[in-house]
């Protein structure tokens, strides 16, 4: 998995401009996005990933991606964007700390299966 640092990204969003970009999925779905993480997504895209972009409260499964366009373009400080729209991507660290608790709760539920057949 390749995880992205903010000092790579620097000169990518630091150029005084903001952008609303989003993102359309097959299933429905609609996610207004920032520079930021539709750079994030671009380069995901451009990698050839076929997984899913993980963001602080939620994912982008890139092969459901119907249409990615930037909605506008303005002065990082004539408007801001929503808390979601400026979330970072998940870390390495949250991607292992993601993958203990599914651990743990595998074991919580085998451990309640074993003691309630029934369950």
């Amino acid at each position: 998995m390749q995880t992205l640092s903010t000092e790579s990204m620097q000169g990518i969003y630091d150029d005084g401009w903001e952008e609303e970009w989003e993102i359309v999925l097959n299933t429905g779905g609609r996610h207004q996005l920032g520079k930021k993480q539709a750079w994030v997504i671009q380069e995901a895209i451009a990698s050839g990933n076929r997984g899913i972009v993980m963001f602080q409260s939620f994912g982008i499964p890139i092969p459901y991606i119907a249409e990615f366009y930037r909605v506008r373009k303005f002065k990082s400080d004539q408007i801001s964007l929503s808390e979601k729209a400026t979330e970072e991507a998940w870390t390495e660290e949250d991607r292992l700390r993601a993958i203990e608790r599914i651990k743990r709760m595998k074991e919580k539920f085998n451990k309640m299966k074993n003691e309630h057949p029934t369950f």
